[in-house]
């Protein structure tokens, strides 16, 4: 039997693999590279097959959220990213919604890289040309999901993967740790990664830090998020007290609570 080494190796928990939830392994996989790049492994220290399924579900939750626009300017259309999107897709089968992606790839050529920048350089709400240009794409993705549920697919596909390895939690952590543990420059790339973060991660984790709480990750972007009747664009994270969400507004950003709305803590971000 060969064994495989640890970036070879798809992990999931055995409590999702044994779960009628066909989100759970998903899910499982998810963790486990968001806790690996929370620990700064790079993108070659993890398993390729667990980037794929990552990048799938990260492509159809931004479509899902809003719309294709919004996956093409939360992934600033970076190049591996949308090459893992599309081996994922090939991979799981998902041939219709492949055909979609390689449509929009095309867009993003014809649009060129002046206009990409610019779009890239906007708020994505308000009126944006580009961007509702960019979302016609998303009907096409709409009635691919009629016939190809990227979740199902996801899901199938990692239960089939030799490379899978089914673990307790507990010894997931335990793998997590021993990975970081074994990188010898760990202390120069969390330094790096802290000193390079975007101002809106550093906010973030101030607003933690101020409500008494761990920052754990980001989840995502969302340009259509509505407050007091207005379109505002959110940033999403997970901290050890669960979901919230930031805005900034007038040279405040404020920590909501994402399951009571409620205001946690706010920050004067305003340079002046």
């Amino acid at each position: 039997m060969t064994t495989l080494s640890p970036d070879d190796a798809i992990v999931i928990s055995t409590e999702s693999r044994d779960s009628d939830d066909v989100r759970a392994v998903v899910d499982s996989n998810i963790s486990f590279v968001n806790e690996l790049r929370r620990r700064h492994l790079a993108a070659a220290e993890i398993s390729r097959d667990a980037l794929r399924s990552y990048y799938v579900d990260f492509y159809l939750a931004q479509v899902l959220a809003g719309g294709v626009a919004q996956f093409i300017y939360n992934a600033r259309w970076a190049a591996d990213v949308n090459a893992l999107v599309a081996e994922g897709l090939a991979a799981i089968g998902a041939t219709r919604h492949l055909a979609v992606f390689d449509d929009i790839s095309s867009s993003m050529v014809a649009l060129g890289a002046a206009a990409l920048e610019e779009f890239l350089a906007r708020d994505l709400s308000g009126e944006n040309p580009v961007r509702d240009k960019l979302d016609e794409a998303t009907g096409r993705f709409a009635a691919a999901s009629q016939v190809e549920d990227l979740e199902h697919l996801n899901a199938a596909w990692i239960r089939s993967l030799p490379n899978l390895v089914v673990l307790p939690l507990a010894d997931m952590e335990a793998a997590i740790a021993a990975r970081a543990d074994a990188l010898p420059d760990r202390a120069e790339r969390a330094a790096a990664a802290l000193a390079n973060e975007p101002e809106w991660l550093t906010i973030i984790r101030a607003l933690c830090r101020e409500a008494g709480q761990e920052f754990v990750q980001v989840n995502g972007g969302d340009p259509d998020h509505h407050w007091q009747g207005e379109r505002v664009f959110a940033w999403h994270f997970t901290t050890d007290a669960g979901h919230h969400y930031m805005l900034q507004m007038d040279g405040v950003a404020i920590m909501f609570d994402g399951a009571t709305d409620e205001p946690v803590t706010g920050l004067n971000v305003d340079p002046d």
